[in-house]
């Protein structure tokens, strides 16, 4: 068995603000009954992942007996590895850097405003005495996880509470270097799932659930490839309702490539980015699927509308979102360029619609003015009407929200080989129409000229994935 390199630090001179102050960063914390003596002694006291796990999400813990800390995370690792063996993969470096670096200190450590209060222990909990919530440890900027040395061993404190804190450290060392977490709201949930005494599967969906992606993809996401090809991008001078800027040019796509079946959804937003700018989202705008989540960024809960498109994003919160997400997914997600989107539109027609020139079948396929009730509806699939894809097997082609490419917009078409547009500008183009228009302005090449600052609740995206 491992043993854990526990080490008292007296150094001659080193003040308590030393660990304090300077250099301390994310830890786990404990709530603390103390007697009201001079010394403030313990009565109990409980990790904040656990009692959360127990007092907020109605959870019951496992039991381990007369087990000591080290021989509970083993267990508990072996438990990991059969509920979620990537995830226990990557976390094996974050153990061994935790095991290698803690550090008992005999001193108070500063303690990290981490949206911890969402629960505490009510005054009957410890009559005739005090509650506060004491930091138990701090993951320190510099490598080393400091832990109080009193509290960490003192009796009060549980054997299965250590345990979970070494899980603590890990996961959130997980979290911070591969998804940018700030906070361990995300972390506490998690440790709270494993040590409980759910059923594998069981806590394998909550794990999935918490970490909000299905490895290699974003939860939900489907894509299908666009093979490549050529055809006539914009539309023909005879083409109704059509624009100046529709003059067409023959366009060569030399690569396949892979286009997101639906409109980016509130809920893929919300996994990645921990919050939801959008308008359509509350109860009344989709009464039989409106969500209210914690978000792992925030602590707060946000409320979702979450098989609806996410609107009102900037354009440069589009960029940081699919930032976030390759970085999480380790895949190259992007924007689609405009020769790409109208190719993947088109799905081999030169039609007004990918379905024809009749705009009487857009209720087929399209949120749009004539159907909407002047709002957003659920993506393609997650309806059972309006719903039809294109050629390509792509929903709300048409409508529904319209969608950013990767093209700053010019004022006429750009032609040729794998066409990418201008290479800066004063807008982007927007393409496919929305919920507020009526049938002249969802055709295959209708394009609009957007300010990226601006935030509407028309306007979305979708993603494409690069094979090449």
């Amino acid at each position: 068995m491992k043993k854990f390199l526990l080490t008292s630090l007296f150094m001659a001179g080193m003040s308590l603000s030393t660990f304090a102050g300077e250099g301390a960063g994310n830890g786990g914390g404990v709530w603390v009954c103390q007697n009201q003596d001079q010394l403030k002694t313990i009565r109990w006291a409980r990790l904040v992942d656990l009692y959360e796990a127990e007092k907020e999400f109605l959870l019951s813990m496992k039991s381990f007996g007369e087990r000591n800390f080290q021989e509970i995370v083993d267990v508990q690792k072996i438990r990991l590895f059969s509920i979620d063996k990537d995830l226990y993969e990557g976390l094996i470096p974050h153990f061994e850097d935790v095991e290698a670096s803690i550090r008992e200190v005999d001193v108070d450590l500063e303690v990290i405003e981490d949206s911890l209060y969402r629960v505490r222990p009510p005054v009957r909990a410890c009559a005739k005495g005090d509650i506060n919530y004491i930091q138990l440890a701090n993951y320190t900027n510099y490598g080393a996880v400091l832990i109080n040395q009193y509290l960490f061993n003192n009796p009060g404190l549980p054997e299965v509470d250590k345990a979970a804190l070494i899980f603590h450290e890990a996961i959130y060392a997980y979290l911070r270097d591969r998804y940018g977490d700030t906070d361990s709201v995300r972390t506490r949930e998690i440790v709270g799932y494993i040590f409980s005494d759910l059923k594998n599967v069981e806590v394998s969906e909550k794990i999935e659930e918490a970490l909000g992606h299905v490895r290699g993809t974003a939860s939900g996401m489907e894509f299908v490839t666009i093979p490549a090809g050529s055809f006539m991008m914009g539309s023909p001078g005879y083409e109704r309702g059509r624009h100046s800027d529709e003059e067409q040019r023959r366009v060569r796509i030399t690569y396949d490539y892979e286009m997101m079946t639906t409109e980016v959804t509130q809920a893929m937003y919300f996994e990645v980015m921990g919050k939801n700018p959008s308008r359509f989202k509350e109860k009344e705008h989709c009464p039989q699927s409106f969500e209210s989540r914690i978000s792992h960024t925030t602590g707060k809960y946000e409320t979702l509308c979450p098989n609806n498109p996410v609107e009102q994003v900037l354009f440069n919160d589009v960029q940081n979102y699919i930032s976030q997400l390759n970085a999480k997914t380790g895949m190259n997600y992007r924007l689609p360029t405009e020769a790409e989107w109208e190719y993947a539109a088109r799905a081999g027609t030169q039609t007004a619609y990918s379905f024809g020139d009749n705009a009487l079948f857009l209720g087929e396929y399209a949120i749009y003015w004539g159907n909407s009730g002047q709002r957003s509806h659920p993506v393609g699939p997650m309806r059972n009407y309006a719903n039809s894809p294109n050629g390509n097997g792509l929903y709300d082609m048409h409508g529904n929200v319209s969608e950013y490419t990767l093209d700053w917009y010019a004022e006429s078409l750009s032609g040729g080989v794998d066409p990418v547009g201008l290479s800066y500008g004063a807008y982007r183009t927007l393409r496919g129409g929305s919920w507020a228009l009526d049938a002249r302005y969802l055709r295959s090449a209708e394009r609009w000229k957007y300010t990226p600052s601006y935030g509407s609740t028309a306007v979305g995206f979708r993603l494409v994935r690069t094979l090449h």
